[in-house]
């Protein structure tokens, strides 16, 4: 982002995030009718003009259609809901309508834009030799890199926004259905002022990319999922890549492009294909960019046994860690398809990207504020999470930007205990033997063996890199085991209470001594990494989808006093106690939706503290829906409540979408205005506490991921874009609200 960029992306912010705190205007009784900023336009050949849409905002759009009489004078292109680009294309006169239809209402709203076009003037030019632009790839550039492997498994689904886990599911499961948890629009330079021909850049001449005949074998490009992919006779031009074995919708055909494909660039992307389902489906072409899926090109209606064109334009994001361009039959599981003359065009230039080292630190800006300022990371992760804290770049950047980090599925326990596909039973000589803690009443004749592997990496990389950690949690009612609560370690009858209240201990006394004692060996000090502990998670939500059986199998529902929680706090407190790191570590009990079951949490506190304060701090986990789910407002009465136990209170897996919004420049927009008036009040909440009442306060604030093509949620949640080159509008708000008192 350049830093006229920038300033405009801030002001955008600032005008939208005075939005958030006055208010909706009231809604006027008269209906909304679409009107355009312009009548009439004049475009010079080979020129565009952006119009944009007023009288209506972009929220009461549904659907909007736009169209040209005369397709040989000009060319239209929707830019977003609220905006039409014209580009001339020769001399002549012509009439764009827009068809636009509104939530809540059945008629659709028509407007017109008279288009002239005026013949470019003509210069004599001196013909040289040029080199191609910088960046771009020549026209014989293909992928430097063989592709991976496709995907062991379909791309996850996103979570309802509605629902907000803390949780990306693990390559072995399916995402969790629960949560790990639950200015005005920036205006674009006025369409009227077009720059002096004298000033405009030299225009790109489209590059060809990348070219797949298929007629020497498959092109590079390979199987996504569990289809197979070959070469074939009978193309649509000579031989074709054929493709078999789908079991699934997203199985396909992809090519990978991570390392040669120019960040930032526009491509169209071409292409012939022949599905034989036996019926009309659609036929697709898009992008897998780390857990994000933006289109390329959609045929709704291809026929089947025909060979139909699909054609597309993209615009690659500046900073991303995979890029594959694949090919699918989004409503056919199991058809085979053709492929063939792909072809990869680059028809823009990239955009330069920001190095990450030249950005504000976010732990340095907040220092005076927030003793701890961290993200979610995975060790080993996969697809996009993969080796987040041994990639060097990443590590550089998570030094720079936090001082604090929290594994986001790692330390679960059902990694920890391993889930069906790993489960290992030891006996329990053996288990004492690794040093685990058996209780004196434990019955069962076997222990599950505890992998730690991940755990024990990340507090090396902590002791190496000067960051602390957040342990991430001890008791859930998802992610953990089913069998863990059955009888025996098997099948799904629950056990007892007593049986259980056992196992609790022995997990909870030998995961914690285990951290502890690696603490020693790497700095001498127990204690001296891990600062914070989640002894229990989401209990409030004990119903929303938990494994089956679960602690509400073997215990029942307890509400409010369940003793099995205040049981795992005793413990947790007492292994503390045993190494004097009572005052020095604080427990706490994280959960999400937290402004909407306040009461219930500060009442659930406070039976666990009610013989002796044994939690030591409340965390929100804020995976948050603007602007209603929660208010700002909301969240400020959220904060008060938990700020008046007198108990620690953290930001512990914070992200923020704002619904409707789109990933554009007002979407952006929006989001960075929302995150914005939201750490406002965190930080005003912690500068402004009776320090009488709560000595500590809010003593941390952690992101819940590192970019949005790495986030659990889909709609631009993070600080982030595609990468750490990629800093958002949120970025920058993010560390402007450093400055609120």
């Amino acid at each position: 982002m350049t830093h006229k960029s920038m300033r405009k992306a801030m002001a955008a912010v600032l005008s939208a995030a005075m939005l958030f705190q006055m208010g909706a205007a009231p809604a006027t009784q008269a209906a909304a009718k679409v009107k355009l900023a312009k009548k009439s336009i004049v475009l010079t050949e080979k020129k565009s003009k952006t119009v944009k849409v007023t009288g209506v905002k972009k929220a009461k759009i549904k659907k909007v259609k736009w169209s040209v009489n005369n397709k040989k004078v000009a060319a239209v292109k929707a830019s977003g809901k609220t905006a039409v680009k014209v580009t001339a294309k020769k001399a002549g006169s012509a009439k764009v309508t827009g068809k636009f239809t509104l939530k809540g209402s059945k008629r659709v709203q028509k407007v017109t834009l008279k288009v002239k076009v005026t013949a470019a003037s003509k210069k004599q030019v001196t013909l040289e030799t040029t080199a191609p632009a910088s960046g771009a790839p020549t026209a014989t550039s293909a992928a430097s890199a063989s592709p991976t492997n496709a995907p062991s498994q379909a791309p996850s689904a996103n979570p309802n926004a509605s629902q907000a886990p803390s949780v990306s599911p693990n390559a072995s499961q399916a995402p969790s259905v629960s949560p790990d948890a639950s200015q005005a629009p920036s205006a674009s330079p006025d369409a009227s002022q077009t720059p002096a021909a004298s000033q405009s850049p030299e225009e790109f001449q489209p590059v060809l990319f990348k070219s797949a005949t298929f007629e020497e074998g498959t092109d590079d490009f390979v199987s996504r999922g569990s289809s197979k992919v070959s070469q074939a006779d009978n193309g649509y031009e000579g031989k074709c890549l054929y493709v078999t074995g789908r079991t699934d919708a997203w199985n396909g055909a992809a090519i990978d492009v991570t390392s040669t494909i120019v960040p930032g660039a526009k491509y169209r992307v071409t292409a012939y294909m022949k599905q034989m389902s036996g019926d009309t489906t659609p036929i697709k072409c898009s992008v897998q960019m780390g857990q994000t899926y933006p289109e390329i090109a959609t045929v709704e209606e291809a026929p089947s046994g025909e060979w139909v064109k699909i054609e597309g334009e993209i615009e690659v994001a500046s900073s991303f860690s995979e890029y594959l361009i694949y090919f699918e039959m989004p409503k056919d599981k199991t058809a085979d398809f053709y492929l063939d003359s792909v072809e990869i065009t680059q028809i823009s230039k990239g955009k330069e990207a920001i190095d990450p080292d030249t950005l504000d630190s976010i732990k340095d800006t907040y220092k005076d504020i927030f003793q701890y300022m961290g993200t979610c990371a995975n060790y080993y992760g996969y697809g996009a999470k993969k080796d987040q804290l041994t990639t060097p770049k990443l590590v550089n950047f998570i030094k720079r930007q936090f001082n604090s980090i929290t594994l986001e599925n790692e330390m679960k326990p059902d990694t920890v205990l391993g889930n069906s596909y790993s489960k290992k039973l030891i006996s329990v000589e053996e288990a004492k033997n690794l040093g685990y803690v058996i209780p004196d009443n434990y019955a069962d004749d076997e222990v599950p063996q505890l992998s730690l592997d991940a755990v024990d990496k990340t507090l090396e990389f902590c002791a190496q890199n000067n960051v602390k950690m957040r342990a991430h949690t001890l008791m859930w009612h998802q992610q953990t085991p089913n069998w863990f609560f059955a009888e025996g370690y098997n099948g799904t009858t629950p056990t007892t209470p007593e049986v259980m209240d056992a196992r609790l201990e022995f997990f909870v006394r030998t995961v914690m001594r285990h951290v502890m004692d690696k603490e020693k060996e790497l700095t001498g000090k127990e204690g001296s990494l891990v600062y914070a502990w989640d002894v229990t998670n989401e209990y409030i939500h004990r119903t929303n989808e938990p494994t089956d059986p679960s602690w509400m199998d073997v215990y029942g529902d307890m509400g409010l006093q369940p003793s099995y929680v205040k049981k795992a706090f005793t413990i947790a407190y007492e292994e503390l106690e045993n190494r004097g790191l009572q005052n020095d570590v604080t427990l706490f009990y994280n959960d999400y939706d937290e402004y909407n079951c306040a009461d219930d949490i500060v009442s659930l506190v406070n039976f666990i503290n009610s013989d002796k304060k044994i939690c030591g701090g409340i965390g929100m986990q804020s995976h948050l829906t603007g602007p209603e789910n929660p208010t700002i407002d909301r969240y400020a009465e959220t904060l008060d409540k938990f700020l008046a136990t007198g108990l620690e209170v953290q930001v512990t897996e914070l992200d923020a979408e704002v619904k409707g919004a789109e990933n554009d420049e007002e979407g952006l927009a929006e989001q960075a205005a929302y995150m914005k008036a939201i750490m406002e009040t965190i930080v005003k909440k912690q500068l402004n506490r009776d320090k009488n009442v709560n000595p500590k306060g809010i003593t941390g604030v952690t992101v819940w991921g590192l970019y949005d093509s790495c986030s659990w949620r889909s709609n631009i949640p993070l600080l982030f874009g595609s990468g750490i080159n990629d800093p958002k509008p949120s970025f920058y708000a993010f560390i402007e609200a450093a400055k609120a008192k």
